[in-house]
């Protein structure tokens, strides 16, 4: 299972928050929502590099 999640930066200097947006079976799946999300965050926030979308595999559920 994969795991869509967002990284908010600098929220507290050396702290950083982790959220779970979804679930994907697969790496292609995921991938593409990370991608629609990605595009829409850099048009609704052209200044604001303060946070990262990534797919990561769910380690509980890696074998």
């Amino acid at each position: 299972m994969w795991l869509l999640i967002i990284v908010l930066l600098n929220i507290v200097p050396g702290l950083e928050k982790i959220t779970v947006l979804n679930t994907f079976a697969t790496a292609e799946e995921c991938q593409i929502e990370r991608n629609r999300i990605g595009f829409e965050m850099a048009a609704a926030y052209p200044y604001e590099r303060d946070f990262v979308i990534a797919c990561q595999l769910n380690p509980k559920h890696s074998s």
